[in-house]
């Protein structure tokens, strides 16, 4: 089954600074070492967290392999992303919180100074050959490989010679993402920020409006806020986080507010009044001074910030088509589903989800097959968990309830399948204890069978990718919102991707106190029709 084709990404506009440092000496080194031309068997474009996993399997499986990324080996999750964004939420969660603390371990433990030298050298040390440059299949990315194989060309960033390498058997694509642009007309460069600015900043603004109300304007304001900004978020939404369930959003939005945060829904910015100009240097390239702007609203409000942080999200900067083995499918005949021989993605631009778990759950798969010789499980599209890190958490894996009704519909199956159990957090003991608010909600499927027919949907003869199914019922999906959500999403994962029958979950003796008590509580709302009995192979296991 092949995934959705996601719309390529608008470049960002180069009034908004994102300052890039994209290599480090061991970067510049490496791409110079090797000759400027060859044959390998593999070729792997695009270094984020999947890209340097895959590359680095098939270098240890005995391929001969070329890897090559323009930016920063190891993609924006390190750098830029997952990891100094979450080390900002803990650090702004201590009693004595400390910018200047939380700025020094980002900028001299975590990213040694925005220098992937640690992970070239971990990459060359699996006997892959590296270049610190751009690459680009001759053809496209759907074009088929010749017989004697797959054409890339390669431009290092040092201005060195024009490279031509060969990838006999296999290259796999993964370009990632970038900002998406928001057009504000008027917004000076002096006070917009990025994402990167936040994280590469030595100091912080007094104020600062965030433009977007999703997973990254959520986690940068309320950290931002823990550190003494006067943080207001401007949702062109109703609501936050408008990717989750309402509940989920509505929590957040009332933390935020008990927090000091000015949430305003249903705003955009219609206008800005430049204040005074005031000349500013820069550290990483970032302003570390500027006058105010006004921002007109829509709503008819208007707003004076320091700053502005553009955070709508991201957008894949290439997109392809792939089936649940990653292989990329030949935009001719997408429909009937062909692969390009030796051709795979993974990452952002499969549009499975722009999660670092995503790409590197894709490695496994691509590198799997490739090493193997056949195509192993495909890849779990339907259970791949998200969390968002803010306080309350937001945490969530598989299906909605309207997304299973529309999915039994479409196999001709009877929506009324669909059941759904929703929990309060707090009426368990732990949540009690802790003054909780939040809630679990469970999607389930009355008859396992029908969870099977969507698992064949995504098999090849000869590959089947059967679970083991009861005649009862088998969760679907989940979501959690409050303490620890993402860790209490752990054992939900695993029930939603291995098919685990819904009676052998009501079994398990949760640990107590525990929030992880509330899945009990939740299973026990679904009636024996729905929870059915355990198999006879089930009770022998």
């Amino acid at each position: 089954m092949a995934s959705p084709s996601t719309p390529a990404s608008t470049p960002i506009p180069a009034s908004i600074p994102t300052p890039i440092p994209t290599s480090g000496p061991m970067s510049a080194t490496s791409a110079t070492s090797i000759s400027v031309s060859g044959t390998v068997d593999a070729i792997v474009i695009g270094l984020g967290p999947g890209g340097e996993d895959v590359a680095a399997r098939l270098a240890r499986g005995g391929w001969s392999v070329l890897a090559v990324d323009e930016h920063l080996v190891g993609g924006e999750c390190p750098y830029y992303g997952c990891i100094p964004s979450k080390m900002m939420l803990h650090e702004s969660r201590r009693a004595d919180a400390s910018w200047a603390r939380v700025a020094r371990r980002i900028r001299e433990e975590a990213t040694d100074q925005w220098d992937d030298r640690v992970a070239v050298e971990r990459l060359l040390g699996t006997g892959a050959k590296f270049v610190h440059g751009r690459a680009e299949i001759v053809g496209g990315p759907a074009a088929g490989p010749a017989s004697a194989g797959t054409e890339v060309t390669v431009t290092p960033n040092d201005g060195g010679a024009h490279q031509t390498w060969t990838a006999r058997r296999a290259v796999v694509l993964n370009t990632g993402s970038e900002s998406m642009q928001v057009p504000v007309p008027g917004l000076p460069e002096a006070v917009t920020w990025t994402h990167r600015d936040v994280v590469t900043a030595e100091t912080l603004p007094a104020s600062l409006a965030i433009v977007g109300g999703g997973p990254l304007g959520c986690e940068l304001g309320q950290a931002l806020a823990g550190f003494g900004v006067r943080v207001s978020l401007l949702v062109r939404g109703e609501r936050l986080l408008s990717g989750e369930t309402p509940e989920a959003g509505e929590l957040v939005a009332e933390r935020f507010r008990a927090e000091g945060i000015d949430v305003r829904t249903g705003t955009e910015i219609s206008g800005v009044q430049a204040g005074e100009a005031s000349r500013y240097e820069t550290s990483h390239g970032i302003p570390a001074s500027a006058g105010p702007v006004d921002l007109e609203l829509t709503t008819g409000g208007r707003l004076t910030v320091d700053r502005v942080l553009l955070a709508a999200g991201r957008a894949p900067r290439d997109s392809v088509e792939v089936d649940d083995w990653c292989r990329v499918l030949d935009s001719a005949a997408a429909e009937r589903g062909q692969p390009v021989p030796g051709r795979y993605a993974i990452g952002d631009m499969t549009g499975a989800g722009p999660f670092t778990h995503t790409s590197m759950a894709q490695a496994a798969v691509v590198a799997d097959q490739l090493l193997a010789g056949a195509a192993p499980r495909p890849f779990p599209r339907q259970a791949v968990p998200r969390v968002t890190y803010t306080d309350p958490e937001v945490a969530a894996v598989g299906l909605s309830e309207g997304e299973a009704r529309k999915a039994v519909e479409h196999q001709g199956g009877d929506a009324s399948e669909v059941h759904v159990a929703r929990v309060d957090l707090g009426a368990s003991s732990r949540g009690w204890i802790d003054e909780v608010r939040g809630h679990l909600t469970l999607v389930a499927l009355a008859d396992g069978k029908t969870a099977e027919k969507a698992d064949e949907q995504a098999d090849e003869p000869g590959n089947r990718n059967k679970k083991s199914r009861t005649s009862g019922g088998v969760l679907v999906g989940a979501a959690v919102v409050g303490p620890h959500a993402g860790e209490i999403l752990g054992a939900l994962t695993v029930a939603v991707h291995a098919g685990v029958p819904l009676a052998e979950l009501a079994r398990i003796p949760w640990a107590y106190p525990t929030l992880h008590r509330a899945i009990g509580d939740a299973l026990a709302q679904f009636g024996s029709d729905v929870i059915g009995v355990e198999s006879a192979a089930g009770r022998a296991s």
